[in-house]
């Protein structure tokens, strides 16, 4: 598993790393062992590590229609900081920029940012990988409970995939999430969120014993 991390960076650094890499791409650049693993993680079943993760669907194409979102800034400990490019199918990025017109027509020195939105199949495996290896230390139950594979997560499946939100202050943050949910953007998402297609996966107590996500909302439709 330690030999994924230089791997990945070589592949970050020939810019084939990306959120919409596909298996072919990534595959070509890793061994059998690495591929096997892969495998696995592909036809990974959370229940069978005794996690609730709801499946999300059969997986789907990387779309040739995404939307790619650049230079969005917000403020962190006083320092002004920029998002990565981040990569959201045509139809929720239309969805998302009538939301978020809505919301700065009623907060206008806000904004609704796209913290994350779609991760092909591909990245979502190296996501799964990156959180099994620099965090869990190869505990695959612990790391279901944080990160998914891929037919298990709402940002893979295209047609209907996620939003993860980020305000201008920097909420979420890496270490306090969950304060997101005393924002303005969230009270504002929970009671607009619905009527644009975005409805809030995993609410405080819900029924799968997943934390609590109040940034995290999947596009559904009207």
């Amino acid at each position: 598993m330690q030999t994924f991390a230089a791997t990945f960076a070589s592949l970050k650094e020939q810019g084939i790393l990306t959120p919409i890499v596909t298996f072919d791409a990534l595959q070509a650049g890793l061994t059998a062992k690495q591929q096997a693993v892969v495998d696995q993680i592909v036809n990974l079943k959370p229940i069978d590590f005794g996690v609730k993760t709801p499946y999300a669907g059969p997986l789907e194409p990387v779309p040739n229609d995404l939307v790619k979102v650049s230079g969005q800034e917000y403020i962190e400990h006083g320092n002004r900081r920029t998002l990565d490019d981040k990569y959201v199918p045509r139809h929720i990025f239309e969805a998302y920029t009538r939301m978020s017109k809505a919301f700065t027509a009623d907060y206008p020195d806000r904004k609704l940012l796209v913290l994350a939105c779609y991760r092909s199949p591909a990245y979502q495996v190296v996501v799964f990988i990156n959180w099994l290896t620099n965090n869990y230390n190869g505990n695959v139950a612990q790391t279901l409970r944080q990160a998914s594979p891929p037919s298990y997560s709402q940002h893979t499946i295209a047609s209907k995939a996620a939003i993860d939100f980020k305000n201008i202050d920097g909420s979420p943050s890496d270490k306090q999430p969950e304060d997101f949910k005393d924002t303005v953007e969230y009270a504002w998402l929970r009671k607009r969120a619905n009527s644009f297609g975005f409805y809030e996966s995993w609410l405080e107590g819900n029924e799968f014993n997943m934390r609590a996500e109040p940034w995290h909302w999947q596009f559904l439709g009207v």
